[in-house]
């Protein structure tokens, strides 16, 4: 029976692909071991044919052609700031009673490893160098554990009945499994382990700018995962969306892993979101200088785009607005803020409904979202089909989609916010001493805010070491004063109900102890020389 439903199998596969004019994806199955079309047999038969020629089609039309950046771009700037005193507390409430009646979800984009980390483990592992160790995955999802337990104080007024905000978490074929066994020996750092749900990042046939499927092997197609926008077909296919809608979610957060300051479900931008009854919004930040190297929200024809920065002309990224800066404006010194200012750091909100339209297979995201193209060497099959050869020349075609493409899908319908650089980025994407975006700034920047929490709580953290506070003690600042006229000690973890205080020593007491630390060496040397003349 199984060698009937085999041959069955590629008897039907042959003939697709043959319809498909790509029958040369068996052009060594005679060669080929049992086991080796049997893996090749399976492969293909996770291939939507349709799909898959109809995104190349459409993808290399449109990068032919340049639609997708024709006409001219216009600045978007944010609807509100995220410090707004006279609106801040509304949103935060907002948000706090979207996820406390069970209508909040976040999507984590946890794909990647950490390669330019030094680490081959999913990034979310990686310890960052704070006082607790605290890896990125631990780190946010203490942070989100915090926020149920914030959501249900608001909803009760106490603790008593728990709040479960439901975390989908992106892998990918490299992270799937090491970050499942991960989160498992850690007890879902405190979060309920139904309430998390691991899906696959998808992947896409590498082509021939001819539009033939490449074959890394004589048995294996040459893939390459179909970038962070492929966030939504996997969500579709992984049964996620379905999930959230049994749940009774309306509204979604997600975020990328590499951002170390992230405030996990963010309830001050979820309700910013909810207030302005939007189907997608996004937190930016302003660019820390023109040509910062990150992408930018715009608009092309009433649509929004992001612009990455490698896009950007120069005269673009450095245009300025004619009136002056306003107060917490960045830039530099003199005129007026740049044009071009509303730089994405993927921190992302969706309705359900737009959520489930933007990952609808038959919807019109799905249909005409053109993907983006980049020509690479691609490892295939050599002619006689015994190895894999790497040319010396860009050889084929990779596509992409990227998460805030859908947003053109959005109309009107989208709210910016702004957010503060110090209290919501600290991106982790480069090796530790690489002096940008790596893990030495992103703890530093992490520091720096807990320390201001402190401060501001009229607490004192004493020594210029690294001060960190854990996630179950305050999840945005609040809750601290208990800090008031207490020493914190640099170097340490105020963990719940646990820290080191600095003792302050009178001065007559230190000058003694010093004395006494002098006589402690001169004795030391003293035995040392005695020693010597034994």
């Amino acid at each position: 029976r199984a060698g009937t439903s085999s041959m069955s199998s590629e008897e039907s596969l042959r003939a697709a692909f043959a319809a498909a004019d790509q029958s040369h994806v068996f052009a060594h199955w005679d060669a080929c071991s049992a086991e080796e079309r049997a893996s090749l047999l399976a492969q293909l038969s996770r291939i939507d044919l349709a799909s898959v020629k109809s995104v190349f089609s459409r993808s290399m039309a449109d990068h032919a052609s340049g639609s997708s950046t024709k006409g001219a771009i216009e600045p978007v700037r944010a609807d509100d700031d995220a410090s707004n005193p006279e609106m801040a507390e509304a949103w935060k409430e907002a948000g706090l009673r979207a996820a406390a009646n069970g209508e909040l979800a976040v999507v984590l984009l946890a794909g990647g490893q950490g390669t330019r980390l030094g680490s081959s483990k999913p990034k979310g592992m990686y310890d960052i160098g704070l006082p607790s160790g605290r890896t990125l995955f631990r780190l946010q999802c203490e942070r989100l554990a915090r926020l149920q337990r914030d959501a249900a104080r608001h909803s009760t007024g106490k603790e008593a009945s728990p709040i479960t905000i439901p975390l989908y978490v992106m892998t990918s074929p490299f992270t799937h499994a090491e970050t499942e066994a991960y989160f498992e020996s850690n007890g879902y750092f405190g979060l309920d382990a139904k309430a998390v749900t691991f899906f696959q990042q998808g992947d896409l046939p590498c082509f021939s700018e001819a539009g033939a499927i490449l074959m890394k092997s004589r048995s294996e197609v040459a893939t390459a995962p179909d970038g962070n926008g492929g966030v939504y077909k996997a969500l579709h296919a992984s049964g996620c969306v379905a999930d959230m809608k049994r749940r009774g979610v309306k509204h979604v957060y997600a975020y990328c892993v590499d951002n170390a300051a992230v405030k996990v479900g963010d309830p001050v931008f979820v309700g910013f979101c909810v207030s302005k009854a939007c189907d997608a919004g996004a937190k930016v930040i302003q660019k820390a200088y023109p040509t910062e190297p990150v992408g930018v929200f715009t608009r092309r024809d009433g649509k929004v785009h992001v612009v990455e920065y490698s896009e950007m002309p120069e005269s673009l990224a450095t245009a300025r607005l004619e009136e002056p800066k306003k107060a917490g404006e960045t830039g530099d010194p003199g005129g007026g803020a740049l044009k071009f200012d509303a730089a994405n750091i993927v921190l992302h909100y969706y309705s359900i409904s737009f959520l489930e339209s933007c990952c609808d297979p038959e919807g019109p995201v799905q249909r005409q979202l053109a993907y983006h193209v980049a020509r690479k060497k691609i490892p295939v099959v050599s002619d006689d089909g015994k190895q894999t050869v790497t040319p010396i020349t860009p050889n084929g075609v990779k596509l992409e989609a990227f998460i805030f493409d859908v947003y053109e899908y959005a109309g009107d319908s989208v709210a910016f916010l702004n957010g503060v650089r110090a209290e919501d980025f600290a991106p982790v994407k480069n090796a530790e001493g690489a002096g940008k975006d790596s893990p030495c700034t992103a703890r530093r920047l992490l520091s720096d805010l807990h320390r201001s929490w402190i401060e501001k709580n009229g607490g004192e953290v004493v020594g210029d070491g690294l001060i960190e506070i854990a996630p179950a003690v305050s999840y945005a600042g609040g809750g601290l004063e208990f800090a008031k006229g207490r020493r914190f000690a640099a170097g340490e973890s105020v963990e719940e109900d646990v820290w080191v205080e600095a003792r302050r020593v009178p001065a007559k007491s230190a000058e003694k102890r010093r004395e006494t630390e002098r006589e402690e060496i001169r004795g030391d040397e003293d035995g040392a020389k005695r020693a010597k003349t034994k």
